[in-house]
């Protein structure tokens, strides 16, 4: 989902299986709709951008955001007319189309949300999520050696060298392995295991050899399968990325090690975590070496930090705009009007997906956000500290952890045009929720 077309591709398939859901109920004779935790201001956030998109009296966006019809006063001042009708975004298709994006992305939680009521769909789409995300790992590996500049050595070229497999910013890769490599840890912490042989497995060589039989069945290849995803990762050279990551397995160690068995899980999430490091140092070591090194630099010398340069201006932006912002996906369009730093680039994105909410959708979008992803929280650690079993805490920690890695991720990188990895966290989240509901089938 990079390409307009792919996103519309994407959000078509979405709609069908909204329109299947729907039908199967009624099919039924009922609708029966089961609402998320933060539905409320999810619904809010998504009608305030629906709402800056559409055209409104002058006097009344006078009255909401001076700013943006200040803005709209002087374009039509060009032209010798007056407008009479407004709108809260500066421009306002960019704004529409991310509003479809994100209620598309809403659609398919909400669908997920009612539908996922097994064990089996649930290790299904985890299954999905890890061979998608080893496959683009491979991609994106292979792409490093042998890459000729451009997209699949066929597209045309990149805009920069930072694309990493079909992703035009590598950081863009490493926020989708943010949210699988917990869901895969999950998987693997919550197989079960044979109770005879896991007695007569006391030894390291014995357990190594249980594990290289033909009965481990295919959840022995996960391990390597999260050391390849996060090695990969860590070699695309994003430093948000890197540490996002690192962040993600701290947390789930952190949190893993309360409840049953809580200390050995913490250990085994801490030697995955020791693992991808290893692995990543084995693909890559110099470019790892690199984006430390570049880390490094950007925190001991933060007054030639670009991105800080590019945050002090957003800033100073939003306070022209400071309740509704200027529009979702407008920052392109309008950081030119407080932009400082004569670097000849253009500045599309304000490499902060928390700095470009609040510049967006002002204070009012950014704090709906912020509530949403709260009472998420609250709830997946309700789910969490109150499962029964050992599948549903897992997979609950992995939830919490994915959205707890995208949101370190977020603040200094942006994620928020990428709707592959908006739907891919919408699966972590939304089947945990629902996890302690699940029957083992």
């Amino acid at each position: 989902t990079v390409e307009p077309w792919a996103e519309a591709i994407a959000g078509l398939v979405i709609l069908g299986m909204g329109v299947i859901w729907v039908l199967t109920m009624l099919q039924q004779w009922e609708l029966r709709i089961e609402l998320p935790p933060a539905w409320l201001p999810t619904v809010l956030f998504l009608g305030l951008v629906m709402l800056q998109s559409l055209s409104l009296p002058g006097i009344l966006v006078r009255l909401v955001s001076p700013g943006a019809a200040a803005l709209t006063r002087e374009a039509w001042a060009f032209t010798g007319g007056e407008a009479s009708a407004m709108t809260l975004s500066l421009d306002p298709d960019a704004t529409w189309r991310m509003a479809l994006k994100l209620l598309a992305v809403a659609l398919f939680f909400l669908v997920i949300y009612n539908t996922y009521h097994t064990r089996a769909q649930v290790s299904r789409a985890v299954w999905v999520m890890i061979i998608m995300g080893t496959l683009l790992a491979l991609f994106g590996i292979v792409q490093r050696m042998t890459w000729n500049g451009r997209f699949y050595w066929l597209g045309p070229e990149a805009p920069h060298a930072s694309a990493f497999g079909p992703f035009v910013n590598r950081t863009h890769f490493a926020g989708l392995i943010v949210v699988i490599v917990p869901m895969a840890i999950a998987l693997a912490l919550s197989v079960r295991r044979n109770p005879a042989r896991h007695r007569h497995s006391r030894n390291w060589q014995a357990r190594l050899r249980n594990w290289n039989s033909r009965e481990a069945g295919p959840a022995s290849l996960i391990p390597w399968l999260i050391c390849l995803m996060g090695g990969a990762a860590l070699v695309g050279g994003s430093r948000g990325g890197l540490l996002a990551l690192l962040a993600a397995l701290v947390i789930m160690v952190g949190l893993g090690s309360h409840g049953p068995s809580g200390q050995g899980r913490a250990w085994r999430v801490a030697l995955a975590g020791v693992l991808i490091v290893i692995t990543g140092m084995w693909i890559g070591g110099d470019i790892i070496y690199g984006t430390v090194e570049r880390l490094a630099e950007e925190i001991g010398q933060p007054e030639e930090s670009l991105r800080l340069h590019i945050w002090g201006d957003a800033l100073d932006l939003w306070r022209q705009f400071p309740a509704l912002g200027t529009g979702l996906a407008t920052f392109g369009v309008v950081f030119p009007r407080a932009r400082t730093h004569p670097t000849p680039v253009t500045f599309t994105h304000a490499e902060s997906d928390w700095i470009q909410l609040l510049t967006d959708t002002g204070a009012v979008g950014l704090l709906l956000v912020l509530i949403s992803v709260g009472m998420t929280v609250l709830a997946l650690l309700r789910c969490y500290h109150g499962a029964q079993g050992r599948w549903a805490r897992t997979l609950a920690l992995a939830g919490l952890v994915a959205l707890l890695g995208a949101a370190v991720q977020g603040v200094a990188n942006f994620n928020l045009p990428v709707m592959s990895n908006f739907i891919y966290l919408a699966v972590a989240v939304a089947v945990p929720l629902r996890a302690g509901d699940t029957v083992e089938l």
